[in-house]
């Protein structure tokens, strides 16, 4: 997308919204983010939000990916790759703690046999 493209498509933005203002800091600042998107693909976005909301769209608005990507059932990699950035195993003591609370509910008494 070209910065003129990107200045067009803020421009269409202020005809659908009054209170989005246009000016040269936001076409510049919109235009680094935009500027690897094709503007029709960015256009059809935009005319499916002005669609369903009242307020004027935020960049992260017109690059959302379809939702049914979201739904999508990650692989072995990403499910590892994932595990690797959010969990984190719980310490020796909390573990020790959470299996005597279990033992207890269930009634079972460690070390008789």
């Amino acid at each position: 997308m070209t910065k003129r493209e990107a200045f067009t498509l803020l421009a269409l933005i202020s005809v659908y919204y009054e209170q989005f203002e246009l000016d040269q800091e936001k076409v510049d600042s919109w235009h680094k983010i935009l500027k690897d998107y094709t503007v029709d693909q960015l256009r059809e976005n935009l005319l499916a939000y002005v669609a369903e909301s009242p307020y004027p769209p935020k960049v992260s608005d017109l690059i959302k990916k379809p939702a049914v990507v979201s739904r999508a059932i990650p692989n072995c990699a990403d499910t590892a790759y994932i595990l690797k950035i959010d969990w984190k195993p719980a310490s020796e003591e909390v573990v020790k703690r959470e299996l005597a609370k279990m033992r207890e509910i269930l009634g079972i008494s460690r070390g008789e046999g």
